[in-house]
C-alpha cells in the first residue's frame, strides 16, 4: 500500500496537503478494513470503497470498544492470538505514526535539517536518538531529502544502526536491500567504520551503490557474496512486517508466518560464515510473531557455534525490552522490532 501511494501521489497533480489527506484516508481504510467489514455486515450494507471511505471520514473505529478482539483491533485471527498476550501492542499497531528522518551527518546537522523544514513550514521535532527527526509525511517532498541531508527511516531501524556500529570496526550489512541501514550506519559512524553491504538482488545492489554515492556514505557494496570475516554481521531479514503495521497496516491481516522462518534461518546460517571468532551476528526483524523471533533463534543456535548475548550492557539498552532470546525495541514512536545478538564462541 505504501509503495502504491509513493508511486501514484507525486504525479496526481494534488498539492502536498491534499496528498497528505488522501494518504491518511487510505491508511485508515486499510488499517480498519476488517472492522469496517464488520460494521457493514451489521448494517446489512454492501462492501464498497465508497462505504469504507465514508466510515474512515466518520471515524467509525471510535465506537468499536465492545466488538470482538479481532474486529476491535482490525486484524486476522492469527494476529489476534499474538496480540492478546501483548495488549499494549494491539493499541500501538493502530496508531498513526510520525514520519522519521535519519540525518546524514556526512552532509548535514540536526540544526540545518530542522531549519530547512521550518522554512518549508513542515512540522518537526527532535527524537531521543541524535540521528532522528520526527515530522509528517509531507517531509518526503522536502529539500532536505532532495539534497540528501537525510533519508526516511523509522527510529528503531536507526536504533539498530547505532547498536551495530557500537559492536565493532568492520560491519557487514548482509541483507542490505536498498541500503537504509547502511546509510544510517555511515551517518552514525561519520564514515569512520569499515562498512560493507550485500544483497542477492542485483537491482537493489545497484540502487544501494548509487544511494551511497549521493549520500557521501563510505560503504563498499559487495558482489558476489564475500568470503572474508567481519567483526559484526547485520542480518536485517525479510519478514511478515507485522511490527511496522502502523505504516503498512495490511500486515495485520496475515494468516501465519508463511515460509519466512525458513528463509530467516537460512540467511542467518549464511551470514554466520562471515563472522570472525569472537565477533557478533546481529539478527533484526520488524515483526513480533513467535515463529520469526524466538523460534528462529532457538533453531539457529541449536546447531551453530553461537550463543545469545544478553542486551543488558549495549548502547541504548534502555530502549530494549529484554527476552530470553533477544529483545523487542521500545522506542515509543518507532516500529516494533525483535533483535537478537549472537556471539561467536
Amino acid at each position: 500500500m505504501a509503495r502504491c501511494l509513493r508511486d501514484i501521489l507525486p504525479s496526481s497533480g494534488l498539492s502536498k496537503e491534499q496528498r497528505e489527506e488522501v494518504a491518511e484516508i487510505v491508511h485508515d481504510v486499510v488499517r480498519w478494513k476488517k472492522l469496517y467489514e464488520y460494521i457493514s455486515n451489521n448494517r446489512g450494507s454492501e462492501h464498497s470503497p465508497e462505504l469504507y471511505v465514508k466510515l474512515a471520514l466518520e471515524g467509525a473505529q471510535a465506537g468499536a470498544s465492545e466488538y470482538p478482539f479481532e474486529f476491535r483491533y482490525s486484524c486476522s485471527s492469527y494476529v489476534a492470538g499474538i496480540l492478546k498476550e501483548y495488549g499494549e501492542w494491539a493499541e500501538f499497531l493502530n496508531e498513526k505514526p510520525p514520519t522519521a528522518l535519519c540525518i546524514n551527518f556526512n552532509k548535514s546537522t540536526p540544526e540545518q535539517v530542522m531549519d530547512m523544514l521550518h522554512e518549508e513550514h513542515i512540522f518537526s521535532e527532535r527524537s531521543i536518538l541524535d540521528t532522528a527527526i520526527l515530522t509528517t509525511s509531507v517531509s518526503k517532498y522536502s529539500q532536505v531529502l532532495q539534497k540528501r541531508y537525510a533519508h526516511v527511516q523509522d527510529e528503531n531501524s536507526q536504533l539498530i544502526a547505532h547498536l551495530a556500529t557500537s559492536l565493532g570496526e568492520s560491519i557487514f550489512d548482509f541483507c542490505a536491500g536498498n541500503g537504509g541501514k547502511s546509510l544510517a550506519m555511515a551517518s552514525v559512524g561519520k564514515n569512520t567504520k569499515q562498512l560493507y553491504a550485500f544483497d542477492t538482488n542485483a537491482g537493489k545492489r545497484a540502487i544501494l551503490a548509487q544511494r551511497c554515492k549521493e549520500y557521501d556514505a563510505t560503504v563498499q557494496v559487495e558482489k558476489p557474496h564475500p568470503k572474508r570475516l567481519f567483526d559484526v554481521v547485520l542480518v536485517d531479514a525479510p519478514c511478515t512486517g507485522l511490527g511496522a503495521g502502523r505504516r503498512n497496516p495490511e500486515a495485520k491481516y496475515i494468516e501465519g508466518p508463511s515460509d519466512f522462518p525458513e528463509t530467516q534461518v537460512s540467511i542467518l546460517q549464511q551470514g554466520a560464515g562471515n563472522v570472525r571468532k569472537g565477533g557478533f551476528l546481529l539478527y533484526a526483524v520488524c515483526t513480533i510473531t513467535p515463529d520469526e523471533t524466538f523460534k528462529v533463534i532457538q533453531r539457529f543456535t541449536k546447531n551453530a557455534d553461537f550463543s545469545v548475548t544478553p542486551l543488558t550492557s549495549v548502547i541504548h539498552k534502555e530502549f530494549l525490552q529484554q527476552t530470553i532470546q533477544g529483545a523487542f525495541t521500545v522506542l515509543p514512536r518507532g516500529d516494533l522490532f525483535f533483535i537478537s545478538l549472537l556471539h561467536r564462541e
